[in-house]
């Protein structure tokens, strides 16, 4: 028999189940955005199990853009196949050329939110989790925006929600090694000529080694820049 799982590896579920009961209604429908990436993964796994299959749909967009793409996606449907939760895939081709990343952004909620419309979804659920946010607030920062935009991710914005806003990278990481889930890697994560990468992987580490507390700090910063 398998030994129980940690306090650690639980918490997603504990994270999503607290998120639920403040933001959500027993007969709520979802859609779980997917990518085969870690933090998607994860989502995938602890919220169905939260919520219940019957209650969710997860949906992989592929935007045309990466040849690894579609073997990502496979991640994703053969993970919800083990959970139970129906999985829908979706092929976009954006034209090429310039702020492609926002225009990706904006086709990928956009085809989301047609999908939700059909299923009856009252929200689109994302992965952003606790470093992201960070990441975000000093991503910000470093390109000289103004203060108004550090308040970035609340828990709910329109239809998009984000149960995992409380939890950390290290915490997704243990739930999916505890559970054996598998997960893709996308290669621009780590190339530090993409500032966000080398926030994550240089600016941050720093700072950590200066104020411990720096990610919760921004987190809280964001905060209280949306209640403001």
């Amino acid at each position: 028999m398998g030994s129980s799982p940690t306090r650690s590896t639980k918490m997603p579920i504990s994270k999503i189940k607290k998120f639920n009961l403040k933001f959500c209604l027993p007969t709520d429908k979802f859609i779980l955005a997917v990518s085969g990436g870690p933090d998607s993964q994860c989502l995938l796994k602890a919220f169905s199990h939260v919520v219940g299959q019957s209650f969710c749909l997860a949906v992989g967009v592929n935007h045309g853009l990466r040849p690894e793409a579609d073997s990502e996606l496979d991640l994703a449907a053969a993970l919800a196949e083990v959970v139970g939760v129906p999985f829908r895939r979706i092929q976009l081709n954006l034209e090429p050329g310039s702020n492609i990343q926002c225009r990706a952004r904006d086709a990928r909620y956009a085809a989301l939110t047609q999908v939700a419309d059909e299923f009856g979804a009252r929200f689109i659920v994302t992965a952003h989790h606790f470093d992201d946010r960070a990441e975000t607030v000093l991503f910000r920062l470093l390109r000289g925006e103004g203060v108004g935009s550090l308040g970035v991710m609340p828990p709910v914005s329109g239809r998009i929600y984000r149960p995992l806003l409380s939890v950390k990278r290290e915490r997704i990481m243990s739930y999916l090694k505890r559970w054996n889930v598998p997960y893709a890697t996308d290669p621009s994560n780590v190339n530090r000529k993409y500032l966000r990468s080398k926030i994550r992987h240089e600016i941050l580490p720093l700072l950590e080694s200066i104020n411990p507390q720096i990610k919760s700090r921004l987190n809280s910063l964001s905060d209280e820049i949306l209640k403001s």
